[in-house]
């Protein structure tokens, strides 16, 4: 124990291969007492945080998972593609950026395959909300001009400044498409918004629009103005409303496995195709709606 304890302090200061080779000998020998011994030393403040560093530097994954579910280290979070099943049982995500940090989000898997199947929609005369990243990505040379809409005047993308719920500045019957995504539980008055979204959408003009089901509300600025989730339900009553005489096609995505993926902040390249593709209504990570204006 004397030894052991010389060597694990004598490794906070590791310069040497010699130094580092002691340390993981004995920590392969000697498992259950290197912990032990780990954990009383780190009660001293001193070099509590060095201790714990060198923890997650040379510990095996399997005994840092253990220490964690002991509560000796609750600092652990699993590496990409090492999430295993007693790994959720945390009061706190992997992750509190959606998973960009992990290989992205498990939703824009969902938003982008459902903007992709509706492409043919993303032409001539498009607006987008921020940035014109789907304009780009899914509408090509089918556009031929894209506008931004952005309430925040700092955006220097923004080729119109004003705020969906009320936006006398765009004419009636403007835009072949509009691309929504993401943005509606950002809105207090989604009502509003849509019914603005169809004066200026030309007739025969299309929305496609994306909102989240069961996801984590957001810890960046967005925080302070999340106001909704949503259901099919009630989105399509939302554009039965907004839309009358169309017949809107909605679709949910996602089941219970990949909305707790998402909750913990996994990365969309953690989950297979299977655990993607298996859809179950009463989980819905993402709801997506096509809708058209109807030429009167």
């Amino acid at each position: 124990m004397y030894y052991g304890k010389l060597i694990i302090l004598e490794s906070v200061t590791l310069t040497t291969e010699k130094k580092r080779y002691n340390y993981l000998d004995f920590l392969k020998r000697y498992p259950v007492t290197f912990i032990l011994l780990s954990v009383k030393i780190t009660q001293k403040s001193t070099i509590k945080t060095v201790i714990k560093t060198h923890f997650k530097k040379y510990f095996p994954s399997f005994m840092l998972r253990s220490l964690n579910r002991l509560g000796l280290y609750k600092m652990f979070i699993p590496g990409v593609h090492k999430v295993k099943k007693g790994d959720f049982e945390r009061l706190k995500p992997f992750s509190t950026r959606y998973g960009y940090d992990r290989g992205g989000p498990v939703d824009r898997y969902y938003i982008e395959n459902f903007l992709k199947k509706n492409k043919h929609v993303i032409n001539g005369n498009v607006l987008e909300i921020k940035d014109s990243t789907y304009t780009k990505q899914f509408g090509t040379d089918r556009v031929t001009n894209s506008d931004i809409l952005d309430i925040d005047q700092k955006n220097a993308d923004a080729t119109i400044i004003g705020d969906l719920q009320n936006l006398p500045q765009v004419q009636d019957n403007v835009y072949n498409c509009i691309i929504l995504t993401q943005t509606l539980y950002l809105i207090f008055d989604v009502e509003k918004a849509l019914k603005t979204c169809y004066r200026i959408l030309k007739p025969g003009g299309s929305l496609l629009v994306t909102v989240p089901g069961i996801v984590p509300v957001g810890h960046d600025n967005d925080f302070e103005h999340w106001y909704w989730s949503f259901t099919e339900q009630s989105v399509n009553l939302l554009l039965k409303k907004s839309f009358p005489k169309s017949d809107a096609v909605i679709e949910s995505y996602g089941n219970v496995f990949a909305a707790t993926a998402f909750l913990y902040g996994m990365g969309l390249c953690e989950l297979t195709p299977q655990q993607l593709e298996y859809h179950d209504k009463h989980y819905p990570v993402s709801i997506c709606a096509f809708v058209t204006k109807v030429k009167s």
